[in-house]
């Protein structure tokens, strides 16, 4: 990636932004370099640290909403005919569209943090028609996560930044991992706390409905020995 670094060290903002765009349009340039290496640059003095995170930030929201906006294109276009119809079967698109209003949201955002299907995921949301303001949020929170940590590894490691990097991408997996097992866990943990409530709230109303009969029940009884006594008094008198 020496053309890389030599192009951003040229153009430094303007080298950054548009590597940014790109690399949120999907074309295959690692973001996290011009993220990292932004910082490396401004470790030397050579960029402003708050201005590179303002560009940075505002390229990558960019990127990612002219990419799945394509998606959305490609998601209407499928619906009339042509390439994307044969590509994007009614079957599919609905298999895709009941994912993501099931899992969309954690989908969005934990996607920002997986560089290898980022571009995927963005894409797909805006084919099943995902709410824009929704994903360009929590988009947003993502980077707000992992962009400071990116510039921050430059800052920090100036010239050891490549090493850094490659430790960085090593353990990435491990940590989304554990936050996936974390994540699901809560999920599950959620739903079962649900369905017990759910369950607890049925046995309440099955008591309460045997209460009501056993009242009911008793009140009849009741009536019944009132009833036998009056007759019973009427046939002595």
């Amino acid at each position: 990636m020496d053309w890389l670094t030599g192009y951003l060290e040229q153009f430094t903002y303007i080298g950054i932004a548009v590597a940014l765009f790109l690399a949120g349009l999907g074309v295959p340039i690692p973001e996290d370099i011009p993220l990292i290496f932004g910082g490396v640059m401004a470790g030397a003095g050579k960029i402003d640290i708050w201005i590179h995170f303002a560009i940075s930030m505002a390229f990558i929201a960019i990127g990612d909403s002219c990419l799945y906006y394509i998606g959305r294109r490609i998601g209407r276009s499928s619906t009339t005919g042509g390439f994307f119809s044969k590509l994007l079967t009614p079957a599919r698109r609905k298999k895709a569209q009941g994912y993501y209003d099931r899992f969309g949201s954690w989908t969005v955002f934990f996607g920002r943090f997986v560089a290898g299907i980022r571009g995927a995921i963005f894409l797909t949301a805006g084919v099943v028609n995902f709410p824009f303001w929704r994903f360009l949020i929590l988009d947003t929170l993502a980077a707000l996560i992992s962009v400071p940590v990116w510039i921050w590894l430059g800052v920090k490691f100036g010239e050891n930044w490549e090493v850094i990097l490659e430790e960085a991408k090593s353990t990435q997996g491990w940590i989304l991992a554990a936050v996936a097992v974390v994540v699901v866990g809560a999920v599950v943990a959620f739903k079962v706390r649900g369905r017990n409530k759910a369950k607890a709230e049925e046995i309440e109303a099955e008591v309460e409905e045997l209460k009501h009969a056993t009242d009911s029940a008793m009140k009849a009884l009741k009536q019944q020995d009132l009833e036998a006594a009056r007759a019973e008094r009427d046939a002595r008198g």
